[in-house]
């Protein structure tokens, strides 16, 4: 009985379990205010949504967990989608046109982890000049217009249904338990966990972190190719502002989710759950007619509390240490 009130107490106190108390609260109080938000295609709507910013959410955890950060990943995924765009359309069949969106943004992936590596610098400032990059190349191929794409299969991925359910949606478990296993389950989880714990201990006990951070870069550029494939069938076309904002959200949604800004410790489900509070708390604010611009705000307001909750948190625990 011991063991399994420990099992419980432990449920309880995790992060993934505060989201869903958090989500059931906002879900109810939505409920009573509004009259659409409980309705089957609202709520496909509001995870429709987060899928996006919740896919790539997951392989932005293991960069922060390893103490980086990537603010290119909404334009890196903008430019994969246009390119997928101009392959298919010069004639080339859709599935290398696919390959070529996903190839795209490992590449630049990993080149933000091999500049972070090689020129030792700041994630931050290589991946901020990244993101000015892929936004300057977006505009020249693109002069700021749209590219559309005549595929059935690719708008099937971004607007069609399976049965009642959206196939956008169904890439959310997938990928987020992937991920999750990924990080929580493998060597390569323990690492990416090592290096943001303590960097100098975890390069003598022999491991390659700069190898390491440069995987790590690349895995993040796998989903937002990923997500440049979905967000293509979702508009339909290569969107020169299709990224926009991506970088933030992401990055809020990881630390709402759970995961320490300064690296060591996360939680690949906390970031997807962070995700879609984000999405509901947009998607309420919508319903209530609420002006669009302080959604903003209240994004902004969640993450610097939830940052002090975890500051407070966290001293206390070091404290009774």
């Amino acid at each position: 009985m011991e063991k399994s009130g420990s099992i419980t107490q432990r449920i309880l106190r995790t992060r993934e379990t505060g989201l869903l108390l958090v989500l059931l609260v906002i879900g109810v109080i939505l409920t009573g205010a509004t009259d659409t938000f409980l309705s089957v295609t609202n709520l496909l709507n509001v995870l429709k949504q987060a899928t996006l910013v919740a896919l790539i959410a997951t392989s932005q955890t293991f960069i922060i967990t390893s103490g980086g950060i990537d603010l290119s990943v909404g334009f890196v995924m903008g430019l994969c989608s246009i390119l997928m765009c101009i392959v298919f359309n010069m004639g080339a069949p859709l599935p290398a046109a696919i390959c070529v969106c996903i190839l795209a943004g490992v590449f630049f992936g990993m080149l933000n982890g091999l500049l972070i590596v090689k020129l030792h610098l700041p994630p931050f400032i290589i991946t901020l000049g990244m993101q000015y990059i892929a936004k300057g190349l977006i505009n020249v191929i693109t002069e700021g217009y749209t590219i559309m794409i005549d595929s059935p299969f690719i708008m099937k991925l971004g607007q069609g249904n399976l049965g009642p359910v959206p196939v956008m949606i169904l890439f959310l478990p997938v990928i987020v338990l992937a991920m999750h296993f990924l990080y929580s389950h493998t060597t390569f989880g323990n690492y990416v966990k090592a290096i943001g714990g303590n960097e100098q201990a975890t390069l003598l006990s022999g491991i390659s972190v700069e190898r390491m951070k440069v995987l790590i870069y690349g895995l993040n550029g796998l989903l937002c190719g990923i997500v440049g494939v979905l967000i293509t069938g979702r508009l339909n076309a290569g969107n020169p502002n299709a990224g926009v904002n991506y970088d933030m959200n992401t990055i809020g949604a990881v630390i709402i989710g759970g995961t320490a800004i300064s690296g060591g410790s996360g939680t690949v489900l906390g970031s997807a759950l962070g995700a879609i509070l984000l999405s509901v708390i947009r998607n309420g604010l919508t319903l209530l007619k609420v002006n669009m611009y302080w959604e903003t705000v209240a994004t902004g307001a969640i993450i610097i509390l939830v940052c002090a909750f975890d500051y407070v948190t966290s001293r206390k625990r070091k404290q009774s240490v």
